[in-house]
């Protein structure tokens, strides 16, 4: 122990200095200001001068936070076990001997962050109408090509694959194999879900096992939940557990709380196909043998009361049946045999008649009468064709002018009838055409006073006011 009365060997100083001392270090180390720290909401409290107090906790500590009212304003709305990040500089409460975080800013992190994103994509997408339950497309009752998008390592693909193993062996499962989790997930599973939409396939299953909500977000991609709403098939999202709803659940077809409970709902259970069958198979053997008893009956019946009861009498009926039919026959061909030889009558005829022997020798005739009676009036053919040329040659003169004639005397009259149509030979006459803007004007009443005209003249145009104006009512 020092002896009394003795220097200390160490400094004493005041609880306020030491304090201030403490206060002023961290307001000097750079690190502590404007930092962001990252916590759960625990403990708010919100004073009537506006201040706000909370701390910020995490599985290994606790920093309490002080946001004055001015900054308080801006914050967004804060609840206990929000995950949040608050942005401040860290200081001194002197009296209490803490320290704090003086906070500034307030941004929601992890879940919440992710939330807010959430409700913004599932709003706009419910805008949209991605989620209408007039979409939703009906599940086959009996799938036997099924379609299933998740990973292969995955505990989700693993009880779906061993449900339907169970249940329904019948039905062909196809992998469409894809990471489900990760910052690069979603692009596999939009290219999963085109792959699977290609696929000869009566239904597509897309699933994962349980995980965090960050693991599931990737469920919530717009990418993701858009590809889904394209699929050519009925799908079914069966994402996490009972309690976990993505988006993938909502566009969806059909929702399954986990991929087991998909495998239970969607495939049909050969078991149950089974006894199916046979119930039907008994409907429908009951259901023959009462069509085949009445059908004997039936016939039981026909052959009583029927013409069957005695086969000469149908053999007879038939036999006149045979007879009828064979005359008719006959005549038909006799007709035909007929109409084909007149027809043969006819075409030798004609072709007779273009026989090239029977036309030559018919011109030759003709020839040898033409020559007699040329040779009997003294002119020979080539005379006959001399004069006749000669006459041609004088009278072409006159069918030429004549024709011409006409011709002028037509161009005459459509001149005339044109030069009378031509509004600059009526301007020759002393008359104007008026026109304002372009227009020509035919009325007076549609001019109003003041208004500027245009007149044109044979040779050149007036341009004129309107003073006065008079119409057919005296006006």
């Amino acid at each position: 122990m020092r002896a009394t009365g003795a220097a200390p060997s160490y400094p004493v100083v005041p609880v306020g200095r030491l304090a201030n001392y403490i206060t002023r270090r961290l307001a000097d180390d750079p690190k502590l200001k404007w930092i962001g720290v990252r916590g759960e909401v625990s403990g708010l409290s919100i004073q009537a001068n506006g201040t706000v107090y909370f701390d910020l906790k995490d599985r290994n500590a606790l920093i309490n936070c002080v946001v004055w009212s001015e900054a308080a304003a801006s914050l967004p709305p804060l609840t206990n076990g929000a995950d949040v990040v608050a942005v401040g500089n860290v200081g001194t409460f002197e009296k209490k001997s803490r320290y704090q975080l003086v906070v500034y800013l307030v941004e929601q992190g992890g879940v919440g962050r992710l939330h807010a994103v959430y409700e913004e994509l599932k709003r706009r997408l419910d805008d949209e109408g991605l989620f209408a339950f007039a979409r939703k497309r009906p599940l086959p009752k009996y799938p036997f090509s099924v379609g299933l998008i998740s990973s292969r390592t995955a505990n989700g693909a693993g009880d779906f694959l061993a449900q339907a193993a169970s249940l329904a062996p019948q039905v062909a499962i196809t992998l469409f194999e894809t990471p489900v989790q990760g910052e690069n997930a979603a692009p596999e599973i939009v290219r999963a879900i085109e792959r699977a939409s290609r696929a000869p396939l009566d239904l597509v299953v897309i699933a994962r096992g349980g995980g965090s909500y960050e693991d599931l977000f990737v469920f919530n991609d717009e990418r993701v939940v858009r590809a889904l709403a394209r699929c050519t098939h009925p799908t079914v999202s069966a994402i996490g557990h009972e309690a976990d709803v993505t988006l993938t659940d909502s566009v969806a077809d059909v929702r399954a709380a986990t991929p087991s409970a998909a495998a239970q709902t969607v495939l049909p259970r050969r078991a149950e196909l089974m006894r199916t069958i046979a119930a039907l198979a008994g409907t429908l053997d009951r259901t023959l043998g009462r069509a085949v008893g009445r059908l004997r009956g039936e016939l039981r019946r026909i052959a009583i009361r029927s013409a069957l009861a005695d086969p000469a009498r149908v053999l007879a009926s038939r036999r006149q049946s045979a007879d009828t039919a064979t005359a008719d026959l006959r005549r038909s061909v006799d007709t035909c045999v007929r109409s084909a030889h007149d027809r043969i009558a006819k075409l030798s005829r004609r072709l007779e008649a273009r026989n090239p022997n029977v036309q030559l020798a018919a011109r030759r005739e003709r020839l040898a009468l033409a020559k007699y009676g040329l040779q009997r009036w003294g002119v020979s053919p080539a005379a006959a064709s001399r004069r006749q040329l000669e006459r041609a040659s004088d009278q072409l003169p006159v069918f030429a002018r004549r024709a011409v004639e006409k011709r002028v005397e037509r161009v005459r009259l459509w001149h005339a009838h044109l030069d009378g149509k031509d509004p600059t030979k009526i301007l020759q006459r002393g008359y104007a055409i008026v026109s304002v803007n372009g227009r020509a004007v035919r009325d007076a009443a549609a001019v109003e006073p003041g208004t500027v005209v245009t007149a044109r003249l044979a040779r050149g145009t007036l341009t004129a006011r309107v003073e006065t104006k008079e119409t057919n009512d005296g006006e």
